[in-house]
């Protein structure tokens, strides 16, 4: 009976989960964007179902949890939309970048400020500044950018309490164009560096309606005024997997492969959930040129180590 209950609950879980791509509203399309977010683990659980009812000899459970197993094992074998490793020209021009959150822990932004200065970023974004942190301060915390900025407050007054920081090499702050979205922690901002688009966000976690409708609402504004004909970078935490519905509201191709590891929480590796992303102007970055972790990699004090990716910019080859 219990192998039955398990299977049963492994198989309407993923059910659930595959009808978050009837783009349901409300309770009940939360409901199902929560589910929508495990076929890893689905599949294990499956797995495991599976094996355990086949010992038994319960033959007719062991074939639904073997098709659950399946099913999940597919759904993750054919996501698309991101790009591997690729070795850049020897001439072609370069952008290094570091996205993170650092969920408020001032260790975790000096451990992200020493690796930036490290790798020779040219832009760095940072989710979930601690709360101490001062904008006056960022000038000696990230040392050679000369811009940094970090919104506090929304144009209506509202006070952001998980604050998000740029900083990059060049530029000038009136070039930095913030998209605020009133009750809301969530802020987009965008910044051309060097004739490239940049653009950084991070939602609110669905774990309420209210944080789901938040994050729906934010991350289709990622591509607000982006010339797609250009090149273009978009980064951040963005607190959904690519087997969620909104995901695809994201323009770009995804560095890195995220169907065999997790972003957060960072110290569950492969089972983790791929919530942090980086993403580019298909044709114009030659994928990735420096390859150490999974892009925008969620990180706290007992974090493995931190992101470092260098982005190869280049035009499209002619026809």
């Amino acid at each position: 009976m219990a192998v039955w209950l398990f299977t049963g609950a492994v198989a309407g879980a993923t059910a659930l989960g595959q009808l978050d791509r009837l783009d349901v509203e409300g309770r009940l399309g939360w409901a199902f964007d929560l589910f929508a977010h495990w076929p890893r683990q689905l599949f294990l659980a499956a797995l495991v179902a599976a094996m355990a009812a086949g010992a038994m000899r319960m033959m007719r459970p062991a074939a639904m949890a073997a098709l659950v197993a399946a099913f999940n094992a597919a759904v993750v074998l054919n996501t698309n939309g991101f790009a591997l490793p690729e070795q850049a020209p020897q001439a072609s021009r370069q952008l290094r970048v570091v996205s993170a959150n650092v969920h408020r822990s001032p260790d975790a932004l000096l451990a992200v400020a020493k690796l930036a200065q490290e790798y020779r970023a040219d832009v760095v974004s940072i989710y979930e500044a601690p709360d101490a942190l001062k904008e006056a301060d960022l000038g000696q915390l990230f040392t050679g950018m000369s811009l940094t900025v970090m919104p506090s407050q929304t144009d209506g007054g509202y006070e952001i309490s998980k604050r998000s920081l740029i900083a990059a090499r060049a530029g000038a702050r009136d070039q930095v164009h913030v998209t605020y979205f009133e009750h809301s922690n969530g802020v987009i901002m965008r910044l051309p560096f060097e004739g490239v688009q940049i653009v950084t966000t991070h939602p609110p976690s669905p774990g309420r309606p209210q944080y789901a409708y938040d994050r729906n609402r934010q991350l289709p504004r990622t591509a607000d005024n982006l010339n797609r004909d250009q090149p273009f970078i978009i980064m951040g935490d963005m607190n959904t997997t690519p087997w969620g519905n909104i995901y695809s509201s994201v323009p770009g191709t995804r560095a890195g492969d995220p169907r065999f590891d997790g972003t957060f929480p960072a110290i569950a590796g492969p089972l983790g959930l791929p919530i942090d992303h980086i993403s580019s102007a298909a044709g114009w970055c030659s994928r990735i040129t420096a390859w150490d972790q999974i892009p925008g990699r969620t990180i706290c004090p007992c974090s493995p180590p931190l992101p470092r990716r260098t982005i190869d910019l280049r035009p499209p080859p002619r026809e």
